[in-house]
């Protein structure tokens, strides 16, 4: 009987009996390893069901792997290679998998593809080098396919790709080109933690159904996101995009994170849904457009540099409180509320002044009346939403920078603006009751002081011939109250100022009627 032979001693043996060519050495990275033909790998994976697996470390091959020209429609062997070179391109297009296939640190100088094929057991392409393109259109991974850190060099194509299996990895993974995931599908949960994408990353129309991660990612080109379905939560946490970020019609269902993310240019959620997002301590260099996004809550407690647009956005409630800075808004930056349907929103109005705009202007110029557009249901919605919340105060100076609007859009030969600027500086659009108090009795010292100081031109009904301060200020009084006063009398010029206070207490108590009845009311 002959001994046993283990199983690494089998496989040595079938290596051996199958090689095409006497095995040479190559050179790779100050490495010296043996050179094999890719026929010797072709002959190996054309083994049956029950045949050894096909394993391999630190070799090279040499030659063109076309699965579909090779008989290799179907490979039923595990397949396992550690620290192997493939000199020249690689495809398994069309290949049915029916055992686990791993490749760890394995270098692909020319293509790799495994356009349509079909995994029934676990992927692994972790640590690997891949030099040129890298085709996985249409494939279907059954089991986990994990692509933990490798490095993609050449475009990545994943288009219409089917993830079906416990877990996708693509943590630490690198894109030196651009990366196509579009339509692709994610049944498992999936992480791109810590990824890096150098070129353009296409997801257009991408489903997760499950937990997806992008924590931490890099995008340094364009991230399209567009009509993305994230059916559980998602985090973007502490990532970067130094290019446009677009999820235009992207759809939300679950928690969706961007906390502490970074974006270097415009990011647009135009027509997003949202289910709870969250944007705590995000950074939006420029334009951040939400314009006809909706959802139930979305906590947008970020920095905005340049502009937010909330625009025709439908949300349950929008939260706008900053818990790291005094506002959330650069000196320059606008925020667009056209049209808002929102709830409730939780903000302060220190954050909010001056940074109003209209869809079409800036600042400076949104204070006109342009292109037909106000902002007066703008101020009108945060004004009952400051009063419904108790912020009676936030309410007031919300009202005052209305009036503002209103008053700096009219030209001064309009009896309207001297009106406004009237109501202004008496009583600050009626926000200030006591201040136009203080300008009655300004009034009121002013003139006596005029009348005082004017000389002859006042005269008494007793003869004498200088009337006290005191006489001029209660002469004033009766004035401005419209009561005569029978000790003294203007005369000359001081007539005319004698009526212009008395037109001006007229005013002053209709003001003082209009604040208290905006009280009352």
């Amino acid at each position: 009987m002959l001994p046993k032979l283990s199983f690494a001693a089998l496989l040595f043996l079938s290596t051996a009996l199958s090689a095409q060519t006497p095995a040479a050495d190559t050179t790779i990275a100050g490495q010296t390893l043996p050179l094999l033909s890719i026929e010797t790998l072709i002959a190996q994976l054309q083994r049956p069901a029950n045949g050894p697996a096909v394993v391999h470390r630190q070799v090279a091959f040499r030659g063109r792997l076309f699965a579909p020209t090779s008989g290799l429609d179907t490979l039923r062997v595990p397949l396992d290679l550690e620290q192997v070179y493939f000199l020249d391109e690689v495809s398994f297009s069309q290949v049915a998998f029916l055992a686990p296939v791993r490749f760890e640190r394995v270098h692909f100088a020319g293509g790799l593809s495994f356009a349509e094929a079909r995994f029934t057991d676990d992927f692994a392409l972790r640590s690997s080098h891949l030099a040129k393109h890298t085709t996985c259109q249409k494939t279907h991974f059954l089991g986990d396919a994990d692509l933990t850190a490798s490095r993609f060099a050449g475009v990545a194509s994943f288009v219409g790709a089917r993830f079906a299996g416990q877990r996708a990895y693509f943590a630490q993974t690198q894109f030196d080109n651009a990366a196509y995931f579009e339509q692709a599908a994610f049944a498992a949960p999936a992480t791109f933690t810590d990824a890096a994408f150098a070129g353009i990353a296409s997801f257009k129309e991408t489903a997760w159904a499950q937990p997806i991660s992008f924590a931490g990612v890099r995008f340094a080109d364009r991230a399209l996101f567009w009509d993305a379905r994230f059916a559980e939560e998602v985090s973007f946490d502490s990532g970067r995009a130094d290019g446009e970020v677009a999820f235009d019609r992207a759809r939300f269902s679950g928690e969706a994170s961007f906390a502490d993310f970074t974006f270097a240019r415009t990011a647009s959620f135009r027509r997003a849904t949202f289910g709870q997002a969250r944007f705590d301590g995000a950074y939006f260099r420029q334009e951040a457009d939400f314009s006809d996004s909706e959802g139930r809550v979305i906590r947008l407690s970020a920095f905005f540099n340049r502009s937010l647009d909330l625009s025709r956005a439908a949300f349950a409630l929008i939260d706008l409180r900053s818990a790291e800075a005094d506002s959330t808004f650069a000196a320059n930056s606008h925020l667009y509320l056209h049209q808002p349907r929102f709830g409730r929103i939780q903000v302060r109005w220190p954050q909010l002044a001056g940074h109003l705009a209209t869809a079409d202007s800036t600042y400076a110029t949104a204070l006109r009346l342009s292109s037909g557009r106000s902002l007066d249901p703008t101020y009108a919605a945060l004004y009952h939403q400051f009063l419904a919340q108790g912020l009676n105060g936030d309410a007031a100076a919300c009202h005052a920078e209305r009036m503002d609007h209103q008053r700096l859009a009219r030209a001064w030969n309009e009896p309207a603006r001297w009106g406004l600027e009237l109501w202004r500086l008496s009583a600050n659009y009626g926000t200030a009751p006591q201040r136009i108090i203080a300008f009655m009795l300004t009034i009121i010292l002013l003139c006596g002081l005029a009348y005082r100081t004017a000389p002859n031109s006042m005269r008494s009904a007793s003869g004498a011939d200088q009337p006290t301060l005191a006489a001029c200020i209660v002469f004033s009084l009766y004035t401005f109250i419209h009561l005569n006063s029978r000790a003294w009398d203007a005369t000359g010029k001081l007539k005319l100022l004698a009526v212009a206070e008395a037109l001006l207490g007229w005013v002053s108590f209709g003001l003082l009627i209009a604040v208290a009845l905006a009280h009352v009311l």
